[in-house]
């Protein structure tokens, strides 16, 4: 059982969770940017959560099946097609031998997730499927999918053909409750909440008082490495040059310019440019949905709170259940 590539869309990359370990050795970690939805996908297809997917940005790929087995689509929704059928997202859907899945732009959302049961025949490199283009490495060949590519699911599928199942929320509450991104539903603007580190020191009253209260813009010009913002320049106290020193994900960086940049997990492994803070976890996730020219604003968060919304959010993906 595999698939075949026929259009790979705009930009189609094998990811998973990222790898971890190598920054030191300048490797960044890669892996999928929407991690509730890479990991909603490989949950209703039976997977780990660590398995391997695809994941397809602003316009996804056509592939054919060679033969049985189980898929989910998660993430953005790309109008996908099923043999010329409207095919429903975060869904566990059969398919067989000659099985012609279609992908189109994303109509909500950015990224667009892929997983088919029993994973992908990748192999791990430093520990990860992940692919990392900037290096070469991981994923299939080190690049983007192209046409005829063709892609192994090397154990035999969990669910038998036929059985569909959907998603649904948690019994004990709602996602939102819980302080979890549904499946995407746009925002706007997006309010992405930052805990701020020493380096916020390095701006003055007013340049702070410009990133929390100013109406930012995602720009087209972003991309797996970081999310470009338009906007109020921000004012430091003498320059935002410092000293190269490693980067977290989600840290917000600002260049001599002014305007904010998110860095994700394609980023450099160290910069020489100051920054505010960092992004929680599932702000992250929601950023990586956002196309260009979505509306984004700044919101203070203390480490504490930060915590309080990553055990919740970690608490939903543990409760997600089955609706057959």
């Amino acid at each position: 059982m595999g698939m075949t590539i026929i259009d790979p869309g705009f930009l189609t990359t094998v990811q998973d969770l990222g790898r971890r370990g190598y920054m030191d050795r300048g490797f960044s970690p890669a892996g999928a940017l929407d991690g509730f939805s890479f990991r909603l996908a490989n949950f209703l297809v039976g997977n780990p959560p660590e398995e391997a997917a695809l994941e397809m940005t602003l316009r996804g790929s056509s592939v054919v099946f060679d033969g049985p087995g189980s898929i989910a689509l998660t993430g953005a929704d790309m109008e996908p097609l099923l043999n010329g059928k409207s095919l429903a997202m975060n869904r566990t859907t059969a398919v067989v031998k000659g099985d012609i899945l279609y992908t189109s732009f994303a109509v909500r959302g950015l990224r667009s997730y892929l997983a088919a049961a029993g994973g992908l025949d990748i192999p791990q490199i430093l520990g990860s499927r992940s692919t990392n283009l900037r290096a070469r490495l991981g994923g299939f060949m080190g690049r983007k999918l192209e046409s005829k590519d063709h892609i192994v699911f090397p154990r035999v599928p969990v669910h038998s053909p036929g059985v569909i199942r959907s998603f649904v929320p948690p019994r004990r509450g709602s996602l939102k409750d819980l302080g979890m991104p549904r499946p995407y539903t746009p925002q706007d603007p997006l309010v992405l909440h930052v805990v701020e580190g020493i380096q916020a020191g390095l701006f003055t009253r007013t340049g702070l008082c410009t990133f929390y209260h100013s109406l930012y813009t995602v720009g087209n010009d972003s991309d797996r490495m970081g999310v470009r913002l338009e906007g109020p320049g921000i004012v430091s106290a003498g320059g935002t040059g410092i000293v190269s020193d490693g980067i977290a994900l989600g840290a917000v960086q600002v260049p001599g310019s002014g305007k904010p940049i998110v860095l994700l997990n394609d980023r450099q492994t160290t910069g020489g440019y100051a920054k505010i803070g960092a992004l929680i976890t599932r702000d992250l996730w929601l950023l990586a949905q956002a196309p260009g020219g979505s509306a984004v604003r700044f919101k203070r968060i203390s480490p504490r709170r930060a915590e309080g919304i990553y055990i919740k959010t970690e608490k939903a993906i543990k409760l997600m259940e089955w609706k057959d």
